[in-house]
């Protein structure tokens, strides 16, 4: 064991060892051990009081995405269709990676803390901060050689030059999305979700206030969004790390041993590349996949592109509610096998199915009812918003199996079996959902961008069967034991 950490026993009021001990030192929160009505609604709250910081994290960390395409809808329909090219790729070459690395830590920190293994968090978070340094470089490099390597899947020029630019200047914020993907793990594996929620509430209008300056008054368009989006990712870390050393963070370094030496030693970092792949793999091979289609939009026209944007945006947005709560049973999940209730685990994995089902109905529902009105939020192009709007019937129904997949891909970060949603995703993806969705767009069905989200649907609804299925046959005892093995 590391110096300064100490065993579970030492810690055991942070943690849920019992029905009757408090999670994370909150009386009302118990323990779900066994099926009884109040444990049930206990498992609820906690989740709930998880969730809800969660979700207004992630939405409004999303929003930079929602600021460009508004900006750039209200340019022109050019402009539109290049930023969901920039973004794309941004998502596709960096976020995807970046945010994949990240879900180590939900794995690993939750697991840390779980058993008791408190500087082990922030051991964690050192190692992940020089990863993502690592894996910076070739990123940016990619980013700055973008408008030529997009004017080879690109069909118009224009619109690669116009995205590459974006891409060009949004290296600066590069470094500030990344290490705050990692910062906020620190506190989220303590049980703390609201200070990220509060930097956000700072940071998102600033964003917005800056990239409409810097796209409308400054006459700089495009790119002036780009390098409003920049400013703020930098800001977000560099306001934590403040919160963080304050007095009003100082609950929080109990998980914090120093700068150690152990974190630079790589002979160590196996457990943490091994799950950033695979969290990057998963990531990629879902975010690449929509991306593919998003291009092959381009072949029917550039309002189709616009129209694919418009949709690929308001789903994303919807897509955060439960990828956040998963987030939440990702930490959950970590915490409870760090500690060895198993039979916790389970009981709560049957309810936090339930809750995604019921998240991803809802969801669909709100979208379809507005059908007729979000697409005029991100464009003015009439045509635009007619294509858009007679395709949200098939990206409502979308909604429901996309939350179902957050859950089960919830569940396996917290079980640290990220390697197995990889391989599923990979496979389903591009041997049969990819390929799939650009038949039903391309090929003489028709559908266009309907068929992208029935193709793309269809796959998702396989893995999420195989998903559910391994869990169902997993020997949990084993994510115990690779536990004990690891932080003992």
């Amino acid at each position: 064991m590391a110096s300064g950490e100490v065993r579970y026993e030492e810690v055991v009021h942070h943690l849920p060892p019992s029905e009757s001990t408090p999670l994370l030192g909150d009386s009302s929160s118990q323990a779900l051990v066994s099926p009884t009505r109040d444990g049930w609604l206990s498992e609820l709250w906690l989740l709930l009081r998880y969730s809800l910081p969660l979700i207004a994290t992630y939405l409004l960390q999303y929003s930079w995405c929602v600021i460009v395409t508004f900006i750039s809808g209200h340019l022109s329909a050019d402009d539109l269709a290049a930023a969901s090219v920039a973004m794309t790729t941004m998502n596709i070459v960096g976020f995807a990676a970046f945010e994949g690395m990240a879900t180590a830590l939900d794995t690993l920190c939750a697991q840390a803390y779980g058993s008791g293994s408190l500087t082990g968090v922030g051991l964690h978070v050192q190692r992940m901060l020089i990863l993502m340094a690592f894996a910076a470089v070739p990123i940016g490099a990619i980013w700055a050689a973008s408008p030529w390597i997009l004017s080879l899947a690109v069909k118009q020029h224009h619109l690669a030059v116009m995205a590459g630019t974006f891409l060009r200047v949004s290296i600066i914020g590069m470094p500030g999305y990344a290490s705050f993907e990692a910062l906020k793990r620190f506190l989220q594996a303590q049980g703390s979700f609201k200070a990220a929620m509060c930097i956000l509430v700072v940071c998102t209008p600033l964003n917005a206030l800056l990239s409409w300056f810097f796209a409308f008054k400054m006459g700089m368009g495009l790119a002036g969004a780009a390098l409003g989006t920049a400013i703020t990712n930098n800001l977000r870390p560099t306001l934590l790390l403040l919160y963080i050393v304050s007095p009003a963070g100082r609950w929080s370094h109990k998980c914090w041993g120093g700068f150690s030496q152990a974190a630079l030693s790589f002979s160590k970092m196996g457990p943490m590349i091994k799950l950033s792949i695979a969290g990057s793999a998963v990531n990629l091979a879902e975010w690449a996949a929509f991306e593919i289609v998003a291009f092959s939009t381009s072949y029917l026209s550039t309002r189709h592109l616009a129209a694919q944007s418009v949709l690929t945006t308001i789903s994303v947005v919807s897509w955060h509610i439960p990828f956040s709560v998963s987030v939440g049973i990702s930490t959950r999940i970590g915490h409870l096998i760090g500690a060895g209730l198993l039979d916790t685990a389970r009981r709560a994995a049957i309810l936090y199915g339930c809750i995604f089902a019921l998240i991803g109905c809802f969801d669909g529902l709100v979208i379809f009812s507005l059908r007729h009105h979000l697409p005029y939020f991100f464009s003015d192009d009439p045509t635009v918003c007619d294509m858009a709007i007679k395709t949200l019937l098939a990206v409502s129904v979308f909604q429901v199996i996309d939350a179902f997949i957050c859950f089960t891909n919830g569940m396996l970060r917290g079980l640290g079996r990220q390697s197995v949603a990889a391989c599923v995703v990979l496979v389903v993806n591009y041997a049969a959902a990819v390929p799939l969705a650009i038949w039903l767009e391309l090929g003489p069905s028709g559908l266009e961008l309907n068929g992208v989200w029935i193709g793309i649907g269809s796959g998702m609804v396989i893995i999420a069967a195989v998903e559910c299925c391994y869990m169902k046959f997993l020997r949990w005892q084993d994510c115990v034991d690779h536990v004990k093995l690891r932080e003992g």
